[in-house]
C-alpha cells in the first residue's frame, strides 16, 4: 500500500495528488493519504465517496489518516 505523507500542503495540492494516484490505480489498490488541513481533510473523503470507493479514516490527537481502496466503476 502507498502512503502519501500530505500533512504540509494545502488544499487543493492534496486533491490533485490523490487524482493523481487515482488514474494509474487498479481496482483493490489502496492508498493512505496522511493529511493536514482541514479542507483537504473534508473534501478528499467526500471526493472519493462519491466516486464509490471505499473510505477509511483513522484519527488521533497527532494524526489524520484516509484511507482509499479502488472499487469497480458503478455503471
Amino acid at each position: 500500500m502507498l502512503c502519501l505523507d500530505l500533512q504540509k500542503h494545502n488544499c487543493p495540492y492534496p486533491l490533485l495528488e490523490s487524482k493523481l494516484w487515482l488514474k494509474q490505480a487498479k481496482v483493490g489498490d489502496q492508498v493512505q493519504l496522511l493529511l493536514g488541513d482541514s479542507g483537504s481533510r473534508s473534501d478528499i473523503p467526500q471526493y472519493f465517496r462519491r466516486l464509490g470507493h471505499d473510505v477509511r479514516i483513522e484519527q488521533d490527537a497527532h494524526s489524520f489518516c484516509v484511507t482509499i481502496t479502488v472499487q469497480p466503476l458503478k455503471d
